[in-house]
């Protein structure tokens, strides 16, 4: 089982808390903008066990994820947040981006058949292609209460039945405080509540976030050129 944070100067916490609920693994997320601030801070946790450094950005344009393939195969995972339907387009065609998560907002209107989103069938496909998952934040639950809450939950079940016949889903805490961490059973109880069948709410706690890891490490090979491209013969 492996939860994904973002810190704010209290990894020790955070850690604390993750083994607490029987983490075996965390994945901290950091707003780098250079290689040598990942390995920078790769350094700086090297002596904490099971602790996987990634990137991610709250895009708000273009540059913002673009800037992220610098980054890619230094960061044990990209994550890219965006809220709105054109930049999730954009992360989706992206083959450096491994999460797109926190896309739901609890503003505009839904439809009689479809809510607003900022997703759809077509983002899906490309994240397909592109082997992206989709990640619940639960912090991102948290953040609102009452009707937006409502709001949200009801967008986010939209989003997981969009994916989860085509692309891996994600669940975890995204937290910033240890109060915010949840047991794993929780998190894949959220995932049951969102659309998800028994064998995905345990993948999205564990295997989908694992996969990612694994594959990231694989693309460190010297035949990586860049994301997605890879010398052969």
């Amino acid at each position: 089982m492996i939860d994904i944070c973002i810190p704010a100067g209290n990894e020790k916490e955070l850690l604390e808390k993750a083994g607490q609920l029987g983490y075996q693994g965390v994945v901290f997320l950091y707003q780098f903008k250079t290689n040598s601030e990942v390995q920078k801070k790769k350094n700086e946790l090297k002596n904490f066990k099971n602790v996987f450094v990634g990137t991610y950005v709250n895009a708000k344009s273009v540059s913002d994820v673009r800037k992220l393939e610098n980054l890619y195969k230094d960061s044990d995972l990209i994550a890219v947040s965006c809220q709105t339907e054109e930049l999730a387009r954009l992360a989706s065609e992206c083959r450096f981006v491994d999460i797109i998560f926190e896309i739901t907002l609890p503003t505009g209107k839904d439809g009689l058949k479809y809510r607003y989103s900022n997703f759809n069938a077509i983002i899906a496909n490309m994240m397909k292609e592109h082997k992206q998952s989709y990640a619940v934040s639960f912090s991102h639950l948290l953040a609102f209460e009452g009707k937006q809450r409502v709001k949200i939950l009801g967008r986010e079940m939209q989003n997981v039945y969009l994916c989860r016949r085509k692309i891996p889903i994600v669940v975890a805490s995204f937290a910033s405080k240890p109060e915010h961490m949840r047991l794993a059973e929780n998190l894949s109880a959220v995932g049951r509540v969102l659309g998800l069948n028994y064998p995905q709410s345990k993948d999205a706690i564990s295997t989908a976030i694992e996969n990612i890891l694994k594959r990231k490490e694989a693309m460190r090979d010297k035949n990586y050129v860049r994301a997605g491209v890879r010398i052969v013969g």
